[in-house]
């Protein structure tokens, strides 16, 4: 059923579903409890009357009567009558011919004159009557039976009354709540009618859209402010993939490029030897080139995805920096650079090993490679705040302030043909950043043009030794 796949509606009836049961649950407690207390009432009425009959009742022959003291034509003819037993259970008054005589009930006569009180509901013509019978007493003995009998007709209509009243008064309410909630529903859900038709509008082409709609701040003004926080993080991301798609369409074919064309000068004519083993050379440098930038590309996919594991194992901080200046020192002669180290206390940290060491490799080639010769980085660690704060320093050319929020963004390069010149592709620092908080910490970085850099990782750490 269509209809029903409306959202409109099916609040509406939950609504009144709701409704119906609370209106029928309140109905009956109200007619339960006006049904007990009249009852109740009716009872106290009789027990009244037959106490005050109790009072003025005479003795004729040594039997209990009321004659002369009660008519015997009840002014509330129809609606009550009294009876009067002498200790034999002959009936010395009775008034009840009004009401065609009500039939004696033997066995709640047997226990009156037992001493026990009794009370029946009789049935004369169309009429009903709640019927008490007690002892009559004189001097300490039982001298006979008092029965008093009032109708129960004015609390019958009372609650045929009431049951008419909430016969009418229930579907009515019903129906019109059900407009009224129909009404509701629709006023609350008419902001997610217009979220709907905008979000329609928005497409993967065109990501720039906003909703912007003006509601207060319930559910609804939420929902529309988390959708615009969501189409502007996935238009964010859109936008990082188009330029993460382009620069490395770019970095792949620029090698692409120059093999390209080493290859056809070598084709273009007969060669010697050695012409030829030049163009090798340059095309092998070349695949290292891709190789690199592929293999950074890479890793970096699978971190996003979630897809490298992290090992946690126990380093020993110092040997795994020993380890790092140790391979890149070769380099760093070559480049005339002197590498310095600065130890700090013995630091066990909790991390993957060959990450953390990829980390120090990245950040130590990158200040090598813009280190200029007779310069000098400067590696080492401190503990401060119960935090390892790793750092590698240059005395460079530095990086100017507005460059400085984008070292961490892939392929951005601050001076771009110097670092493909130097092989850099603009992704070692984003693969820091991502190991860094992949281990729970973070990396930042302070530089000043002509002062040099100095980048900053910050560790938790698992356990400290003496120094």
């Amino acid at each position: 059923m269509p209809a029903i796949r409306s959202l409109r509606l099916r609040l509406t009836l939950w609504y009144v579903l709701l409704l119906a049961i609370i209106i029928a649950a309140f109905s009956a407690g109200i007619y339960l409890t006006l049904r007990h207390n009249l009852y109740d009432g009716l009872d106290d009425s009789i027990r009244n009357r037959a106490n005050v009959l109790l009072d003025i009742v005479r003795y004729e022959d040594g039997s209990p009567t009321l004659a002369g003291v009660v008519s015997s034509n009840d002014p509330n003819e129809g609606e009550s009558f009294v009876r009067v037993f002498d200790a034999s259970g002959r009936v010395t008054f009775d008034n009840s011919a009004a009401e065609g005589g009500a039939p004696i009930d033997q066995r709640s006569l047997e226990r009156a004159l037992a001493g026990e009180t009794a009370s029946r509901t009789v049935r004369l013509d169309d009429e009903t009557f709640r019927v008490r019978t007690l002892t009559i007493q004189r001097d300490g003995q039982i001298s006979g039976v008092l029965e008093v009998a009032e109708s129960r007709e004015d609390v019958s209509d009372t609650l045929r009354t009431l049951l008419l009243i909430l016969a009418v008064a229930y579907p009515l309410t019903l129906a019109v709540a059900s407009f009224g909630g129909f009404f509701l529903a629709g006023r609350a859900l008419s902001p997610i009618d217009s979220l709907t038709r905008l979000a329609r509008r928005i497409s993967a082409e065109d990501l720039s859209q906003r909703l912007n709609l003006r509601l207060p701040d319930d559910e609804v003004g939420r929902l529309a402010q988390t959708f615009d926080e969501m189409i502007a993080r996935l238009d964010e991301a859109f936008r990082r993939q188009r330029e993460f798609t382009a620069d490395a369409s770019h970095e792949l074919r620029t090698p692409l490029t120059a093999i390209k064309g080493q290859v056809e000068v070598a084709l273009g004519k007969p060669r010697a030897v050695a012409p030829y083993r030049e163009v090798l050379q340059v095309v092998n440098e070349e695949v290292d080139r891709m190789i690199r930038l592929v293999g950074s590309l890479l890793t970096l996919a699978r971190a996003d995805a979630g897809q490298i594991p992290i090992a946690s194992e126990a380093i020993n901080l110092p040997e795994l920096v020993a380890a790092a200046v140790e391979q890149v020192h070769p380099a760093m002669d070559q480049r005339d650079v002197e590498l310095h180290l600065e130890p700090g206390p013995a630091v066990t940290l909790r991390a993957d090993e060959d990450l953390l060491l990829q980390l120090l490799l990245n950040l130590l080639d990158n200040a090598g490679k813009y280190t200029p010769s007779r310069g000098r980085v400067t590696v080492g660690w401190a503990v401060v705040d119960g935090q390892v704060e790793l750092w590698v320093r240059d005395n460079g050319v530095g990086i100017a302030p507005e460059h400085l929020p984008h070292v961490f963004d892939r392929f951005y390069r601050v001076d771009k043909a110097r670092s493909r010149a130097a092989g850099g592709a603009g992704l070692g620092l984003s693969i820091c950043r991502w190991i860094a908080k992949a281990h729970g910490g973070s990396i930042s970085v302070e530089s000043a043009l002509g002062e040099g850099t100095a980048f900053t990782v910050k560790l938790p750490v698992a356990a400290r030794a003496a120094a």
